[in-house]
């Protein structure tokens, strides 16, 4: 009896050794693989990395095949393709881990996704990305210094209860504050810019303007004055064609008077005289009366409108009322002498208005 008992222990115990050393070397593939617990996670169970430590090389029962590891990361390339693992890449997930230490820990799907860590770049499932919870903060490939906030001996990035990524998300974050705030910024810059350019213009423009209506008021203002000078002399030249006007023909020299051409109106015998022509009749009275034997002769003419006759009674009604003015500034009547050619002697067209007008005349010449 005791005989088959010692019999079924050492069944027992081969079994044991055998089921341990398949599940390692075959089903595992740690047999001919390098690993030390600083390469296991911390938090992870020793398990895993105590068989890695311990395991045996198979190499000699294996071909070149099912040893090749084109990423250098301890694991066969038939392995990792099994596993659904990239054979070149030594960290197939990205998440800053090799896939040699994701494989070494147990259990290998930590938040029970039902994907290996290896693949799964949010190992812990916490909704932060494992390279974000700083798993190897030195990037030796090791993840003895991985972050433990908590210092619960548990890994962040292993850990769904700590939220490894708050300090990374801080800095992200004050990263991305900065930026909006160099951005806000920026617009603030950019947008006092286009404002003090905008104000520049409207001041321009105003300027513009207010300069234009200055222009237009003053153009406005000049062209009243012109109107106005326009109409003045308007009224001055009707109310000059009603009066006598006068054109002298030569200067006065050294006290003498120079003789003169006086121009009528239409039809008139007693118009009043221009103040041009008062000024002159008061230079010829007051030269009558320095010089005794100074004498003047006024002889009236008319342009060829109407009877011949009447013409030259008018002519010579004209030039007895600038006889009579003159005897009344002073002038002595005897050497003041009137009379008239009527349209006989014409020095400008009678065919235009104002060739007649030249002709409707009366010449006064004085004689020393």
């Amino acid at each position: 009896m005791k005989t088959k008992s010692l019999i079924v222990l050492l069944l027992a115990g081969i079994w044991g050794v055998g089921s341990w050393w398949w599940y390692t070397c075959k089903v595992k593939d740690f047999c001919g693989a390098d690993a030390t617990s600083a390469q296991i996670a911390t938090g992870t169970a020793a398990t895993g990395a105590a068989a890695l430590a311990g395991a045996a090389s198979d190499a000699d029962n294996k071909s070149s095949a099912d040893t090749t590891d084109t990423d250098g990361d301890g694991i066969p390339d038939a392995k990792e393709k099994t596993l659904g693992l990239d054979p070149d890449k030594e960290d197939s997930d990205g998440d800053g881990i090799s896939d040699f230490i994701e494989l070494a820990r147990d259990p290998q799907d930590t938040d029970g996704d039902g994907k290996i860590d290896a693949l799964d770049d949010d190992d812990d499932g916490d909704g932060v990305l494992t390279a974000a919870e700083k798993a190897d903060p030195n990037g030796d490939g090791n993840v003895d210094d991985a972050a433990d906030t908590n210092n619960n001996q548990l890994a962040d990035y292993l850990d769904p209860a700590a939220n490894g990524g708050d300090a990374t998300q801080t800095a992200a974050a004050d990263e991305t504050d900065a930026d909006k705030a160099a951005a806000d910024k920026t617009a603030a810059d950019a947008q006092a810019k286009a404002d003090a350019d905008k104000a520049t213009a409207d001041k321009a423009a105003a300027d513009a303007q207010a300069k234009a209506d200055a222009d237009k008021a003053a153009a406005e203002a000049q062209a009243k004055i012109d109107a106005d000078k326009a109409a003045a002399d308007a009224a001055q030249t009707k109310a000059d064609d009603d009066k006598v006007t006068m054109e002298t023909t030569s200067p006065t020299q050294n006290g003498d008077i120079g003789p003169a051409i006086l121009t009528f109106p239409t039809g008139s015998a007693n118009p009043q005289l221009a103040d041009s022509t008062k000024e002159y009749f008061e230079k010829v009275a007051q030269f009558l009366k320095d010089n005794s034997s100074a004498k003047v002769t006024i002889v009236g003419h008319t342009d060829n409108k109407g009877d011949p006759a009447k013409n030259k009674a008018l002519g010579l009604k004209r030039a007895e009322m600038l006889q009579k003015t003159l005897v009344g500034l002073g002038a002595p009547k005897d050497r003041v002498s009137a009379s008239s050619e009527g349209a006989d002697k014409p020095i400008a067209d009678n065919n235009t208005e104002d060739g007649r007008k030249k002709n409707r005349r009366v010449e006064i010449t004085p004689v020393k």
